[in-house]
Order: C-alpha cells, then structure tokens, then sequence
C-alpha cells in the first residue's frame, strides 16, 4: 500500500493519472555477456550448478555491470539484498531447470539458500537474499488473452501497468492490481485486493488455472478439476508449494472507471471516519465501488498530517450515490476527477522506490470510535518518528480500506480461498501502517522506524481488543515478516496447506531451502 500513497502523494506536482512509459529496461533485453565456462569455476557452487544445467547465459554475478541495475529493480532500499548470482529464465522449462539444479547443488551442503522473486515488493528478505541465489521471474513477463475461453494468461514477472495496457488491446482486464508497478507473482499468491474486489473478490478468486513447477522439476497444472487441492491452496497460500510460471485468469470487459482522488486538511478527520464507517457498511449492490482512505505524513505535500481518499466507480458511474459523496461536501486541498481505464489508472499509480520501508497490517470491526482513536494513535506515532526522524526524510501511512461482510461469500462462490474470511463476522476495516525513511538517515534511523512502527501496531490491536473489535485475520500482501498471516486463516485452511505442501514437496524444500515469505511449517 505504500506504492499507492506515494503514487497519490505525487498528484499534487504532476497528474496520478498521466500516462508512464512502458518500455522495458534496458538490462532487461537479452545480454552477450560472457560468463564463467565449466573451466573456469566461479568458486560459488549453487551458481556453477545452474550454468553446468545451460543457463550460464542467464546469470548475473556481483561482477557483472548489470547486477546492480537489476537489484536497484527491487522497490524498496531493504529489499535490494545482494545474493551470490540472480538466475532469470526465460521460460518455465528454465525455471524447472533452475530450481533442480538449486536444490541438487553440492547436495543440499553448506548454509546457503534459494530466494524466487516476481515484482519485488514484498517485505525485506521475502523474495531475495544474502547468501543464496535468487531465481528472479522478471524475465518471464507476457500476456496474452484467450477470447474463445475468455481467460488471461499472465506470466508472474510481469507488471500490473503492462499487463492491464496488453488486455485493453482486447477489450478486457482482469481482477489485478491497482498500483502499476507491483508485480504479479507475490500479489496473487497473497490474495489480491484490487478496485474489482467488492464484485470479484480478491485477485486470486479470479485464478481458474495456475502452471506450476514442482520442487522435482515437474511441470503440472492446478485448477478445479487436475490437481485441485493445489489449485486451492494457492489461493492465498503464498510461496509453500512450487515457483507460479503462469496465472489463466477469468477477464472482465474493459470498462472505463471513475477514479477521484481528493487530498483533505486533517481537520476533517471526523467527516472521514463516518465516510468510511458508511462506505464499509454499504450493503452488495454497491459492490462497483471502491474506496481508499489514508491519513500521511509528507512535508512535500504539507507539514501536516494529510488525508487522502481515492475512490473509484468501475462501471464509470460518477453519481452512483455512494456515502463517498458526504466529503465532496468538504473544501479539498487537493481534487482530480477523471473517466479512465484500469491500464491509465495503473500506469499514473506508480513513483520511484528506493527508500527503506516498514509496514503492518491489523484488520478490526468497523467501528467509528476505533476508527477515531486510531487516528489519534497515528499522530502520536508521526509525532515520535519526527523526534528521531527528519520530517523531511519521512513519510508516513496510515489506511482504512472496507472489508465487507460479503466478501467472504464471493470467495465461496469462485471456489473458495485460503484467506478464511469466515472468520470476519461483521463488516470490517483493513487497516495498514507504514514508515518510509530516506536511506541517508541511516540504519540507525530505519530501526528506530521499525521499532515504533511494531510498538503502534501493538497499540492498535490493543485499543480494537478493549472496544470488543479485534479480528485475527492478517493480510499477507501487506503484512510485516513478524506477523503470522498464514496462522489467521483457520484451522481448517492451516490443515489444508499443510496437507499439500506434504504432498507436493514431500521434503520440505520450500519450507527449508527457500525460506523467504510466510511458510506453513512456522504456523503453530
């Protein structure tokens, strides 16, 4: 969620909705580097084994002048790890090949491990890594659309922007995500909350088929019918069972949206709450709409805590008579209406990364007076970061986003997921936090961040716990590397993804080998 304040933030010194180039990087073309021969070893044997296997013409080594291009295609500053090689297939028969000449490497000697990354904006340490080699995916980013069968096909590497700009060509979108440089693999796997979601549910209800590749280098599909334990338990399951190589995804007709972006004065905060108490109480009929509430710190836009709030029709209805229209009562700081694809919208949601970033993430009962207090935590929170912390080498996030009752019904009805929404009785609020800190501040200054950013989450949950609204769920895309998402899901679903990760990588190499994410086998 970072992404899409930064994203929002940038509005006020040039349009969140213009266009973005969309051409590739230029270390991401194809390369003539001449790498290591089998007679010239690089001493580093996970890396040797993967050029012994044919793909030395895939690798980057520290020594190479596009290593640290790449890395820098991590977002934030904590996530560019730097691993002894990154292996970039090209396609899923490389992949395989990979991943059996990773986990064969030395036979499994040494205290090394394996890292896969898709888009690279997960927490630190979730797809890359320090003493192992990272299978990076970006390689892998196509997309092509099967109008007889009305289903996408979406490789992981790929971003949301070039992804939503391919389908338009069609005709269609998918159920994907609405920041355009957030890439596929992580979002899907982790459920996926998108501006579709109220209708649609998260992303991965929209998966009807995922190619895989399984630990012994084995190449299946799962989906209702072949292998439908998996296909189920990826629904929300994460990095436990095999590396994704495609996502078949049911498409929906492009339709333009009506997005509005307003920037508010904190002083309003209490007509926002009970706009977003209202909003998340709004019954399925108007399930078209979506909302986006932030309350931020960025001395760039004001030396104040702002609020921002993003809503969007995707029927491109801009009088659908939602309870967003009480802030339209309200003066704005800032204000931009516009009719626009998901593909524009995607592609005016995205900044430069590049800072160290910690975030968390809570959901709760939709409660005004916790929403209220809440807001007065978050000011006491900016308000010690800033004692410690240049203002300006800060920002701060703060969300509120609906999560509705019926959300849980939409999943059954698109085969169920392993998010365990059951759980959530009541319409409920996603909340998430986060703190970006420039890395000339320093370590020092980011462990401070991360301190007081955890000690806040702890306050949230206690304030949701004393006013009877505390929830277990835990969102895995947004969820810090401390938090156990995988353990809110319900016992049922920890049982069923322990069952096929058993099944489908009987020796654990997921849970052992490839440690990065949230892995079943830490659940209690």
């Amino acid at each position: 969620m970072l992404n899409v304040y930064l994203a929002a933030a940038a509005a006020l010194g040039q349009s969140a909705l213009a266009s973005a180039e969309l051409s590739p990087a230029p270390w991401l073309v194809g390369r003539n580097t001449s790498y290591p021969s089998s007679a010239n070893s690089s001493g580093i044997p996970p890396c040797d084994a993967l050029r012994e296997a044919g793909l030395g013409d895939r690798l980057l080594f520290a020594m190479d002048p596009d290593y640290e291009p790449q890395i820098e295609t991590w977002y934030s500053e904590n996530g560019r790890l730097r691993p002894y090689c990154i292996v970039l297939p090209q396609n899923t028969e490389e992949v395989s090949t990979a991943l059996t000449a990773l986990v064969n490497a030395n036979d499994g000697a040494g205290d090394w491990h394996i890292a896969v990354r898709s888009g690279g904006h997960g927490y630190a340490g979730s797809n890359n890594i320090v003493n192992g080699v990272t299978i990076d995916l970006t390689m892998m980013n196509s997309t092509s659309y099967d109008q007889e069968a009305n289903v996408a096909k979406i490789q992981p590497g790929g971003r949301w922007r070039d992804i939503y700009a391919e389908l338009d060509k069609h005709g269609v979108t998918v159920t994907g995500g609405r920041d355009g440089d957030v890439g596929v693999g992580g979002f899907l796997l982790g459920g996926g909350n998108s501006f579709f979601s109220g209708r649609m549910g998260f992303g991965c209800d929209s998966v009807l088929n995922y190619e895989v590749v399984l630990v012994n280098g084995t190449i299946v599909n799962a989906n209702n019918i072949t292998n439908p334990d998996l296909w189920r338990a990826l629904k929300g399951g994460g990095s436990n069972f095999g590396i994704v190589t495609r996502f078949d995804m049911e498409a929906l007709p492009s339709r333009e949206l009506y997005y509005e972006l307003r920037f508010l004065s904190a002083n309003y905060s209490d007509t926002v709450v009970d706009t977003v108490v209202d909003f998340t109480n709004q019954n399925q009929s108007f399930s078209d709409n979506a909302l986006v509430t932030f309350y931020a710190h960025n001395t760039s836009v004001s030396p104040d805590i702002y609020i921002g709030l993003i809503y969007v029709n995707t029927q491109g209805d801009a009088n659908a008579g939602t309870a967003f229209d009480k802030v339209k009562e309200v003066p704005a700081m800032f204000n931009e209406t516009v009719v626009q694809s998901m593909a524009k919208a995607a592609a005016g949601s995205q900044v430069p990364g590049g800072t160290n970033n910690a975030g968390t993430t809570l959901t709760f009962r939709n409660d005004a007076e916790i929403l209220r207090r809440a807001v007065e935590l978050n000011s006491e929170w900016v308000e010690k970061l800033k004692q410690t912390i240049n203002p300006d080498k800060l920002s701060t996030f703060f969300f509120f986003q609906p999560l509705p009752a019926y959300m849980a019904q939409v999943s059954h009805q698109r085969g169920g997921n392993m998010l365990g929404l059951d759980s959530v009785p009541y319409n409920a609020i996603l909340w998430s936090c986060g703190a970006a800190v420039d890395p000339s501040e320093g370590e020092a200054a980011f462990a401070i961040a991360q301190a007081e950013t955890s000690a806040f989450t702890a306050q949230i949950k206690e304030l949701t716990r004393s006013l009877n609204g505390d929830m277990d769920f835990i969102y895995l895309n947004y969820a810090d590397g401390s938090q156990d998402p995988l353990g809110s899901y319900g016992a049922a679903n920890i049982q069923h993804m322990r069952d096929v990760a058993a099944a489908y990588d009987p020796t654990g190499v997921f849970q052992r080998r490839i440690p990065g994410g949230f892995k079943i086998s830490r659940v209690a």
